[in-house]
């Protein structure tokens, strides 16, 4: 894996670990409980062009594992957040 795969892991990992989904890691889960999570979101943010985007992917993801139905705007805040991290990192333009 290169350092840019290991970076674009890294930032997905520490926001879906803040989103905490069912807080499931606050509860004593396993560090790697959300890691199919991590990559499916990680496939998918190295496309976004926006931070609305990334919002939209990590709806799709955690809403198809947990089979919920959470608007894209609940992650809106930590969207922006990792899609600043990954502007800075060089990961998305």
């Amino acid at each position: 894996m290169n350092s840019s795969t290991e970076n674009l892991l890294a930032i997905v990992r520490e926001s879906v670990h803040r989103i905490d989904p069912y807080s499931l890691l606050a509860g004593g889960a396993p560090k790697d409980e959300f890691d199919s999570e991590i990559l499916a979101i990680a496939g998918r943010v190295g496309r976004c062009k926006s931070s609305e985007e990334v919002s939209q992917a990590i709806a799709e993801v955690l809403n198809s594992s947990f089979s919920e139905n959470s608007s894209s705007i609940v992650y809106a805040e930590e969207a922006s957040l990792m899609f600043s991290r990954l502007k800075l990192a060089g990961i998305v333009q």
